[in-house]
């Protein structure tokens, strides 16, 4: 019964986190692909994004703020639906993000920047 509901989870917050994607950044004059594939953010274990800058420009932390903004909407409905707890589904979806992620992608991995 436990893997049953946990591969359902996966299942659906595989799908409103590419919903997610979609959406988050479409208004700024770079999108997420973009700033995930120049470097300028990188994915986080609790399947949130940063800067990896010191000093981000304001659009990027618009787009950093309203990609996090969205994805943990996603999170606390997930957690609510299925009755687990908020941390445990951003765990599942920071594994599933990291596990999809392009190389050269940058990955948070014990507290520091990596490239994938």
């Amino acid at each position: 019964m436990k893997d049953k509901k946990m591969k359902n989870i996966i299942k659906i917050i595989s799908t409103l986190f590419f919903i997610t994607f979609l959406f988050a950044g479409s208004a700024f004059a770079m999108d997420l692909s973009e700033a995930k594939g120049s470097g300028l953010v990188g994915e986080k274990p609790n399947g949130l994004i940063a800067t990896t800058l010191p000093n981000p420009s304001p659009d990027l932390t618009d787009l950093v703020n309203t990609t996090n903004s969205g994805r943990l909407n996603v999170y606390k409905e997930m957690a609510n639906k299925q009755g687990i707890a908020l941390k445990e589904i951003q765990s599942i979806a920071a594994q599933k993000i990291y596990d999809l992620a392009n190389p050269n992608e940058f990955l948070m991995i014990n507290g520091k920047w990596v490239k994938k």
